[in-house]
């Protein structure tokens, strides 16, 4: 009976052990066993790298490389500020500088890491590599359309490219898929082309990508999805550029008695205030940041005109006043001509009447874009100046002697002068399409 018992004892500890080392094998085994991934989705921002020498000068590039002009530069920072409110899991980079300073400008800030892979470079264009881009075209007109045409040369076919760039995109969607977000890619231009065309022939032409531009790829469940291609509202959205919109007075009764205004005012005319509020139509689209204008009440007035119901104040400035005539304010200025025919030539001729020089007022224009520029530099949009004809006139020809001649500006045109990068840059001069396009919006044709 004993012996009996110690039997069932022994079976039953040895079906305990048996028992619980299989459980534990099993949970073991189930533990070790890798889970399937999740796949969230990757989303590619693939950037065309920025303007470079080569780009310039006509170039081709391939996998020879050249620096990035100072345009470049810009406009890669245009394109970080842009993409500021996009989070990035990850970037990649090609291995040829270009792409990696494009990379590295767009990627400021981040703090994240930049990995770069081969598979991302331009075609490779073998002994055409430097040559014209033009003359290589013209002796193979089929460039372009013949996926071995590089081969000749001892470069790449199209086929070859677009397997090293969907494998390379495939390994990063591989690889982040199971948290899934942004990753940006810097690359180029042909490349990047010719894997849109192998995943969607529909999605893009052969015209060149844009330098700076962003296509965007959804990769989801093994699959890529061309969202849009060539975008540069990054870019644009992250430009540091001020317009200024200069607009002229209207008509006034002394511009209709042919009197000299300067310092001393008059009235806007019916036609004057039309003319305005035609103005203010045409630019009731156009964003403005802030609105200054004379101080001389025809500008005044004007500007009130002009910014219609915006809720925005119009803000009043000395410096952007008419030239000072002295006492040949209220002259005929026909007569004032007759008697002094460098009139529009003498930087200095008002100064006899006790007026000031051409210099004292562009002086004094520039100080006024100098402290605007200052207060707005960090923004990108529209500011509206509402001033005089003489007075701007003379400002366009000092910052571009050949932007405009010594022709009058027409009453509530437009001059656009930009400022960039801590520049003045004349636009365009005397503008009247804001003025005709309200009209029309008025149905007064």
């Amino acid at each position: 009976m004993k012996r009996n018992m110690m039997r069932l004892l022994s079976v039953m500890m040895a079906a305990f052990l048996f028992t619980t080392f299989t459980a534990g094998s099993g949970a073991t085994a189930a533990a070790t066993k890798p889970a399937e991934q999740k796949d969230e989705g990757v989303t590619f921002y693939l950037v065309r790298h920025g303007e470079t020498l080569f780009n310039v000068q006509g170039k081709m590039q391939g996998w020879s490389d050249s620096p990035l002009t100072e345009e470049g530069i810009h406009v890669a920072e245009n394109l970080s500020r842009g993409l500021k409110d996009i989070p990035f899991v990850a970037a990649y980079s090609s291995t040829s500088e270009r792409a990696m300073d494009t990379a590295n400008i767009a990627l400021k800030g981040r703090g994240i890491p930049l990995t770069t892979d081969k598979r991302l470079k331009e075609f490779n264009y073998g002994e055409w590599e430097g040559a014209k881009g033009e003359d290589i075209l013209k002796k193979h007109p089929d460039m372009y359309t013949n996926p071995n045409v590089f081969k000749q040369a001892g470069g790449e076919s199209t086929q070859e490219v677009i397997d090293r760039m969907t494998a390379a995109l495939t390994d990063i969607a591989e690889k982040h898929k199971s948290t899934g977000g942004n990753v940006m890619v810097v690359a180029h231009g042909m490349a990047t082309v010719n894997l849109l065309l192998a995943l969607d022939e529909n999605a893009w032409g052969m015209k060149p990508l844009p330098n700076s531009s962003v296509t965007t790829i959804q990769w989801k469940d093994g699959k890529f999805n061309v969202l849009k291609v060539g975008d540069m509202s990054y870019a644009e959205k992250g430009e540091k550029k001020l317009r200024f919109y200069f607009v002229r007075h209207g008509e006034t009764l002394f511009n209709v008695q042919g009197l000299m205004q300067g310092w001393s005012d008059s009235p806007l005319t019916k036609e004057g205030i039309e003319v305005a509020k035609y103005l203010g139509k045409g630019l009731e689209n156009v964003p403005f940041l802030a609105a200054y204008s004379s101080t001389s009440e025809r500008a005044v007035d004007t500007g009130m005109l002009a910014l219609g119901g915006r809720d925005l104040p119009l803000q009043l400035d000395k410096r952007l006043k008419e030239f000072n005539y002295g006492e040949w304010e209220g002259m005929k200025g026909q007569d004032i001509f007759k008697a002094n025919p460098d009139m529009f030539t003498n930087p200095n001729i008002f100064k006899k009447a006790g007026g000031e020089s051409t210099q004292e007022v562009v002086d004094r224009f520039k100080d006024f874009l100098k402290s605007v520029a200052a207060k707005y530099k960090d923004a990108n949009g529209n500011i509206m100046v509402v001033s005089h004809g003489m007075s701007t006139m003379n400002l366009v020809n000092a910052l571009d002697p050949q932007a405009w001649g010594m022709e009058p500006l027409p009453n509530s045109s437009v001059t656009i002068i930009e400022y960039e990068n801590g520049e003045f840059k004349v636009g365009k001069v005397g503008d009247q399409s804001y003025v005709e396009n309200g009209k029309k919006a008025l149905g007064h044709e």
